[in-house]
């Protein structure tokens, strides 16, 4: 990896060029969206997935965005978790009201499909006490070694709370192959509502688990 390439805490001001690495790295998520929509969509994606976030890092390289992961570590605490994620959303919900995130009338067809997918996750995701919320590194930086630094990193702030094991749901679409190079076994496979409502078609979900060395023994 380019020795270069720094790490920080995502901020505000980061959320539209986040959004522009989603929709080159989630196509499918914006599919449904005009070409002006899009870049609102995702915005709308990153903002919701921060909401419930209690860990969110990107990286840096030659002064841009090279990478972003967001994640959640059960062991912290979880008074302060829930006071940041109210402090969060009404932001969110004005946002959505004014369109800043694209159509409404769009969006809230997205409604069932996402309490499906949240329902069909829940009966999936193993019991744990971390998960990846979100992660994406922008395809100019790909296989220069900036995603397995950015869950390295994620790793080591989950084994601070002696966490046992890591999940993150995915799909057939994303770049699953990273995870299972990284180490993570698949856990469950099933048929995504969302993506499979994005695609108009069926799409596979999956659920990966990573062990953490001290929880092997």
């Amino acid at each position: 990896m380019n020795p270069g390439v720094r790490f920080r805490h995502y901020q505000e001001p980061d959320l539209s060029v986040c959004a522009g690495i989603g929709v080159e790295v989630f196509p499918l998520v914006t599919s449904r969206f005009t070409e002006k929509e899009v870049s609102k969509v995702m915005k709308g994606q990153i903002d919701s997935c921060h909401a419930v976030s209690n860990y969110c890092e990107l990286a840096i390289a030659d002064g841009e965005v090279a990478g972003l992961i967001f994640g959640r570590v059960k062991g912290r605490s979880v008074l302060i978790d829930i006071c940041r994620t109210l402090k969060r959303l009404p932001p969110i919900s004005v946002r959505f009201l004014l369109g800043m995130y694209g159509s409404r009338r769009k969006l809230l067809r997205f409604l069932n499909p996402c309490l499906e997918q949240l329902r069909v996750l829940r009966r999936n995701t193993p019991a744990g006490e971390a998960e990846v919320v979100l992660f994406a590194v922008a395809p100019k930086y790909q296989g220069i070694g900036v995603g397995r630094a950015l869950m390295d990193r994620f790793v080591r702030h989950a084994l601070r709370y002696r966490v046992k094991s890591i999940s993150v749901p995915t799909d057939e679409t994303a770049s699953f192959w990273f995870y299972e190079r990284y180490g993570f076994r698949r856990w469950a496979e099933f048929k995504d509502p969302l993506e499979s409502y994005c695609a108009g078609r069926p799409i596979k979900g999956f659920i990966y688990q990573l062990l953490l060395p001290e929880a092997d023994g």
